[in-house]
């Protein structure tokens, strides 16, 4: 199962897979940056004009799935992220994701074979100048099964007027009517948890299909928690057109209880729909203690937005995973161990008091660090399903001749690939 992720692992695939930004100006059709699916852009805003394009091909119809983060350095903080088309006309457009502080998260599905555009610019709540990293998946659209039907409980089941939301399990094909419409008619809540951090789907196509009428007319989606009264997370999400039932939520959440509200457009057609909610396995990483002589290995971290700071990297399939290690001193030769499973060997007996080797590696990259002591190394994780639930651990190592053995350990990171 892990032997796509081993041939990947050479340390020239590792450090191809970043992409910097072309030279200023670069926020048109014909001087944006290639961007190849799965790699990672890297860039910098440097004041509240600046905005930077990147080109992206499809060679068949894809889902695609943009998202920002941190970049090395100083980080610009807060994105606003844009989805244009081959003339540059905006599709869709993202300011803050989900448990990623201002960051953005933005999902366009079945986009058809061609080239399109990827705009980043500064959010609202952006430092003067900064950097971040820019992920684009390209992912092959997949049919969902239909998931098992739960019915709407009784209303009123709307919890931000004292309401109970219905609980489901997922999957699940929530099956309700809408008798009212408009923000003061009638809305549905369902409440279902998820046991760990989970890449959530929602859809209201199969309305369409429903075998009672009339047939809701042209549903608005939203995500709350589960406070009382419960907060808008994200929404709300319409329809693409009038009277077309392709609403959808492509959301990464936390471990924990949410909820999904839906409503009627005002002045639309109450009446029956079916929603759709899948969740998969997304990927997690988590930052263990450890490590000697000062070196640390983690993950990009953002200071601003709710909860923060926040680890917003995640090993996503056909994106590109980074790590950085700090504290390895200016220019220092760094090796990442990266591999599969995790050991402990104490190296005081070989000369390195304090320190101990934690990952089975199949490969040691050499990075060297910059001015600051810091170095990112990239991981591409291949577009394979195979891949879900696979182990990646990490650990750096610098060389520094500061003991007999001559080298030093950081902490090591251990990541769950998926979605």
């Amino acid at each position: 199962m892990l032997r796509p992720l081993a041939v990947l692992l050479s340390s020239a695939a590792l450090l191809a897979q970043q992409v910097p930004e072309a030279a200023e100006p670069n926020s048109t059709t014909t001087t944006a940056t290639l961007l190849p699916c799965g790699a990672e852009g890297t860039g910098t805003l440097a004041n509240a004009s600046d905005v930077d394009w990147y080109r992206v091909t499809l060679a068949a119809v894809r889902d695609v799935r943009i998202e920002t983060g941190p970049g090395l350095g100083t980080q610009i903080g807060d994105t606003f992220v844009s989805l244009l088309d081959s003339t540059g006309a905006t599709l869709l457009s993202n300011d803050d994701g989900v448990g990623v502080g201002f960051y953005s998260q933005l999902q366009g599905n079945g986009l058809a074979a061609g080239t399109y555009y990827v705009a980043v610019e500064r959010g609202a709540n952006a430092v003067t100048a900064g950097s971040y990293a820019l992920d684009v998946r390209c992912s092959v659209p997949t049919a969902l099964p239909t998931p098992p039907i739960q019915n709407e409980g009784p209303e009123s089941n709307d919890p931000r007027l004292g309401g109970t939301a219905t609980v489901v399990t997922l999957p699940a094909r929530c099956n309700g009517q809408i008798t009212t419409t408009g923000p003061s008619g009638d809305w549905d809540f369902f409440r279902f948890t998820l046991a760990n951090d989970s890449f959530v789907q929602v859809r209201v196509a199969a309305t369409a299909v429903h075998p009672q009428t009339p047939r809701m007319d042209d549903p608005i989606l939203y995500v709350f928690d589960t406070n009382t009264p419960p907060n808008l997370v994200l929404g709300p999400f319409y329809a693409s057109n009038f009277g077309v039932w392709d609403a959808a939520i492509d959301a990464r959440l936390s471990a924990g209880s949410w909820q999904v509200g839906l409503r009627g457009w005002v002045g639309s057609i109450a009446g029956r729909y079916y929603l759709d909610i899948h969740r998969r396995d997304a990927g997690r990483a988590s930052v263990l203690a450890g490590g000697c002589g000062g070196r640390t290995l983690g993950l990009p971290v953002t200071n601003l937005g709710a909860g923060a700071p926040l680890r917003v990297e995640r090993p996503v399939l056909g994106t590109t995973f980074t790590l950085q290690g700090s504290g390895l001193g200016s220019g220092g030769f760094a090796f990442f161990a990266v591999g599969f499973s995790s050991t402990f060997v104490d190296l005081t007996a070989l000369g390195a008091p304090g320190c101990a080797l934690e990952v089975v590696y199949a490969d040691t990259p050499l990075v060297i660090a910059d001015g600051g002591g810091l170095a990112r190394l990239p991981v591409a994780i291949p577009e394979n399903g195979a891949l879900l639930g696979a182990a990646l651990e990490s650990q750096i190592a610098v060389l520094d001749f500061s003991n007999a053995l001559g080298i030093t350990l950081s902490n090591r990171v251990s990541a769950v690939l998926g979605n």
